[in-house]
């Protein structure tokens, strides 16, 4: 009876694991970013790679190659704001934004030279502030 039970549980074991070794991850679509209004949050494609678009605000000082390819300063007291018009209502940008849901709650950019610059610049602020990195030019 033991070796039955042991039998069966081996079995069951090594089932779960060998489903768990075929199942491989699905790739991401990172052609755009995504955009949320509600978490403020700066994310490749559908996936969980996200930044956050508060920082921003504390790394100003990183916000230069930003402001050089949108044409445009980021400017107070509202410092996300100002950097989520530049994204979503780009003037003179070859892109526009789309609105995803509804509500008004997410949008989609595209990955461009423009959307990866931001992209860049918040994790280089990301970086400056909780990697103690110093970020240059």
């Amino acid at each position: 009876m033991l070796r039955v039970i042991t039998a069966a549980f081996i079995t069951l074991t090594l089932t779960g694991c060998m489903d768990s070794i075929t199942k491989l991850s699905e790739p991401v679509d990172t052609s755009y970013y995504t955009v949320d209004l509600k978490d403020y949050s700066y994310c490749k494609g559908s996936s969980s790679n996200c930044q956050n678009l508060t920082s921003i605000v504390s790394g100003t000082q990183y916000a230069g190659p930003v402001e050089d390819i949108y044409g445009s300063k980021i400017s107070g007291p509202n410092y996300r704001g100002s950097l989520l018009r530049m994204m979503l209502e780009p003037q003179g940008a070859p892109y526009k934004a789309e609105k995803t849901s509804t509500n008004g709650r997410f949008y989609r950019v595209p990955a461009n030279e423009y959307t990866d610059t931001v992209w860049k610049t918040l994790g280089d602020i990301n970086d400056s502030l909780y990697n103690n990195k110093i970020i240059t030019d």
